[in-house]
């Protein structure tokens, strides 16, 4: 009896936490949509870095638990590699349909700057990676389970959870959806199935995804025209 009282708490925290933290980082995609493009880089960088210090702090003064709770563990010469590969086999998987598909990337065109490319690289890896892997895989995925035993179950609350969070910047295509769904499922299989528990490769296969999408794609096609 006390077992399941105990059970059932940790349920309604979980539950709680999950409601706070996606409730929180709605506000913060809102307002960025608000402010539009003139925001800047540097709103942008602060959008992604203030929920994650808020969130380290309350796992680590709060909850009492290490950094490796959230999957921050040391940085290994593998996890780069297996993040650079997860990151190429993602942008495979994920625009190779939409190629077949005859998807117009010249819309995308873009013309190459090394500065800009050099920029971009280190912020979706280190502000759009690192925060979306904290948030959703580091935090909200422990926190489903604590709720729901089926790890398929966790997943699909994932994807919902990553999709509303970008509502307010996608524009609701079928591709979006798809690229998105296909990137949580990976990242997550990936989480599951290395025992380390660590978060590092999937930062860097998502930010890594994210340049190859944002940056390497419209160059391409530019190059192409």
């Amino acid at each position: 009896m006390k077992n399941d009282k105990s059970k059932n708490d940790k349920m309604k925290r979980a539950a709680a936490e999950l409601i706070v933290c996606i409730m929180g980082m709605a506000a913060l995609t809102v307002l960025m949509t608000a402010f539009g493009e003139g925001a800047g880089l540097f709103a942008g960088v602060l959008a992604y870095w203030i929920p994650c210090a808020v969130l380290i702090f309350y796992v680590l003064k709060v909850e009492k638990r290490p950094l490796s709770y959230l999957g921050l563990k040391p940085v290994r010469m593998r996890h780069i590699l297996d993040g650079l590969g997860l990151g190429i086999c993602m942008f495979i998987v994920q625009q190779i349909p939409l190629l077949l598909m005859k998807m117009d990337y010249s819309v995308y065109a873009m013309m190459p700057d090394a500065v800009y490319i050099v920029v971009m690289l280190f912020y979706c890896i280190f502000c759009v990676g690192f925060a979306e892997e904290l948030i959703f895989r580091g935090f909200l995925l422990k926190k489903t389970l604590d709720i729901f035993p089926q790890k398929w179950v966790c997943v699909g609350i994932n994807i919902l959870f990553f999709y509303l969070i970008h509502w307010f910047t996608m524009q609701h295509t079928f591709g979006e959806f798809y690229n998105l769904a296909t990137n949580v499922v990976i990242l997550c299989i990936c989480l599951f199935r290395k025992k380390e528990g660590t978060i590092v490769p999937l930062v860097i296969a998502h930010g890594f995804y994210d340049v190859l999408t944002s940056v390497g794609l419209p160059v391409f096609a530019y190059l192409l025209k």
